[in-house]
């Protein structure tokens, strides 16, 4: 699989589990723990300049989703 296709697959994953549980995976469960150092990662590129601006906007719209208030 390219390097552009994972990371697609990784956003659908990331966005279904947020759609779920309304929150990022917790760093102390370990199924989920790739999901969000996936999610770190691409946002300290992003930080940096380094993550193209259709990704980061991808990137942005998970974040909105989040129910931060729980």
């Amino acid at each position: 699989m390219k390097r552009e296709e994972q990371w697609l697959v990784n956003y659908e994953r990331l966005k279904a589990y947020i759609a779920l549980h309304h929150q990022l995976p917790a760093k102390t469960r370990v199924e989920n723990r790739g999901l969000l150092n996936w999610w770190k990662y691409n946002k300290r590129l992003e930080k940096v300049g380094k993550l193209p601006a259709a990704k980061a906007a991808l990137l942005r719209e998970l974040g909105d989703s989040r129910d931060v208030h729980q």
